[in-house]
């Protein structure tokens, strides 16, 4: 009864380890040794073998039990059915109905690692493939329209309500206590650059300055002229308090900020000669009178005459020299100094411009440089004649 027992069991291992026993020996060899132990069991094997059902399975009934291989539709065996590594050799089909398998524990223990390489390499992909979704999960196209959309909201936020209309200007200051400041237009986002300049058109050092309101200015450095004001935001109000040097009247301006238009220049003159005033070239002429208190010769140095003014026609000079005729006024602008004839009143500006209010004058001279300069002035209806003729 022993002996049957230990005969059952062998045959049991021996039929799970079928393929590495067949690759070993042969498969001829393996059926001869087979069949050699299945007789030795005798006709005692079957009285003795436990019945179907007993709890006790015996190989035949593991053998009859055991999970069909969807493949190869034969008995399931842990060493059957694996895929064989590029050039080895396939062994000949086993008793369960297998085909190609490693032939050496080598071949096996390779095939294992490459699965293995396979399967970390597939782990790895989906790793960094679900990190990438995490971190960009926007598509290209999505991303650049997102990008589209930020840049229209941008421009849109900082873009100003309105662009304000930028001017240039010379006003004359009021010495009078009850006389209205001027009034400094700015802009938020434009710089406003203020002169002070004297009746002859040269500078007035500023000697002090005090400032109120939610603007930043830039003061003068020592001995200069010229300060600029910043607005801090859209809508504001303040003035400043100013003293020049070699004069005791405060001059006293306005700020208001706005968005209408705004003084990107703006030339503030004393009716007075100042420290540093020109010497006039002749005696008789426009110091004599309280220069730039005409308002429409600061109207012709702006470049921007009376509406009633009429253009007249200059000849022998460059373009730069403009005339016009205002209630039997010659008002001639030009960056030249005028010598003949006498004028009643001049006006100059910081860039060296000359405004100069005289009679009817066919003929002017001018100082260029140095250099005389004779020119003509024509008015309207002289040229309507000629044309005639």
């Amino acid at each position: 009864m022993g002996r049957l027992l230990f005969c059952t069991v062998v045959l049991a291992i021996i039929g799970l380890h079928t393929p590495a026993f067949a690759q070993d020996k042969g498969l001829d060899e393996f059926e001869a040794f087979r069949n050699k132990l299945q007789s030795n069991k005798g006709p005692a094997a079957g009285a003795g073998s436990p019945a179907k059902g007993s709890g006790v399975m015996s190989p035949d009934d593991e053998e009859e039990d055991a999970p069909l291989d969807p493949i190869a539709g034969s008995v399931k065996n842990p060493g059957l059915g694996l895929p064989v590594k590029a050039g080895a050799t396939a062994s000949p089909s086993g008793a369960g109905g297998y085909g190609a398998t490693p032939q050496t524990p080598e071949e096996l223990q390779a095939l294992m690692e490459q699965e293995q390489e396979e399967a970390r390499k597939k782990i790895e992909d989906q790793t960094f493939n679900q990190a990438l979704k995490q971190l960009l999960p926007l598509q290209p196209s999505q991303i650049r329209k997102t990008l589209e959309t930020f840049r229209m909201s941008r421009e849109a936020a900082e873009t100003p309500i309105t662009v304000p209309e930028p001017k240039s200007e010379v006003q004359t200051a009021s010495l009078d206590p009850s006389g209205a400041p001027i009034v400094i237009k700015v802009a938020a986002g434009n710089v406003t650059s203020i002169s002070i300049l004297d009746a002859t058109g040269a500078p007035w050092p500023i000697q002090d300055m005090v400032t109120a309101g939610p603007f930043s200015i830039m003061a003068p450095e020592e001995g200069g002229n010229v300060f600029r004001i910043t607005p801090a935001n859209a809508h504001g109000v303040g003035n400043i308090s100013m003293r020049l040097v070699d004069m005791i009247t405060p001059i006293t301006f306005r700020i208001q900020a706005g968005m209408d238009w705004v003084h990107y220049r703006l030339d503030v003159r004393i009716p007075k000669p100042g420290p540093l005033a020109k010497t006039p070239i002749i005696e008789y002429g426009g110091l004599k009178a309280v220069a730039g208190k005409d308002e429409q010769m600061v109207g012709v140095l702006d470049g921007t005459p009376p509406t009633d003014a009429e253009k007249l026609t200059v000849e022998g000079v460059d373009p730069r020299t403009t005339a016009w005729e205002v209630a039997g006024r010659t008002y001639l602008r030009t960056p030249l100094t005028l010598l003949s004839p006498g004028w009643d009143a001049s006006v100059t500006s910081a860039d060296g411009m000359n405004v100069y209010a005289l009679g009817r004058a066919p003929v002017v001279l001018l100082s260029d440089e140095g250099r005389m300069v004779k020119a003509r002035i024509i008015p309207s209806e002289d040229l309507t004649d000629e044309v005639t003729q």
